[in-house]
């Protein structure tokens, strides 16, 4: 007897990582001074199509991401958030908010190379080293564009990751109708 695979599961996490990214990348706008109506377009459009991509890869489909090591990934959570907090308690206490999302983008992109290995999933390596990679570099810049850097490019890693992972999962594939005939 098989059982059906729980479906929503994987939504709220990759749901909420998308406009988490959407959050860095209106960090970014704002330290660029985008045009309002713009950044709401550059936002917007890349997270409502990509949070629907996993509701429908999820829900519909039923093709869960499902993780191979729970334990290592249930860690991995708990690092991320401890790491955010340590993150976030440092650059206040010393008053470098302004380095707070390079620092965040490291600590994503450093928990995305683990998450990969628990995935089986070899977008979240890759991904989680250009992360890094790229809040590395924004740290070198002046003040204004490193913000810039880290929180846009923190975000289009994160939305090709995702897209990546969608395309990977047969989420762009056509249901198969041609086995189905009519007697």
């Amino acid at each position: 007897m098989m059982t059906e695979p729980k479906t929503g599961r994987g939504v709220l996490p990759q749901g909420a990582g998308v406009p988490c990214a959407a959050r860095g990348a209106a960090r970014g706008a704002q330290a660029a001074m985008l045009p309002i109506a713009l950044t709401v377009a550059i936002l917007a459009i890349p997270t409502i199509l990509l949070v629907l991509g996993f509701i429908r890869r999820d829900l519909v489909l039923r093709h869960p991401e499902i993780s191979l090591d729970p334990k290592l990934t249930r860690r991995i959570k708990i690092l991320r958030f401890v790491g955010i907090f340590i993150a976030a308690s440092w650059t206040h206490a010393h008053h470098q908010v302004d380095l707070f999302y390079p620092l965040l983008g490291a600590i994503i992109g450093l928990s995305y190379i683990p998450l990969g290995r628990a995935l089986r999933e070899p977008v979240h390596i890759v991904i989680g080293g250009a992360i890094v990679l790229i809040s590395g570099l924004s740290v070198l810049l002046p003040e204004p564009h490193h913000l810039e850097v880290a929180g846009f490019g923190t975000a289009i890693a994160i939305w090709a990751g995702s897209a990546m992972r969608l395309w990977r999962s047969g989420i762009f594939l056509t249901p198969d109708t041609s086995s189905t005939t009519l007697a």
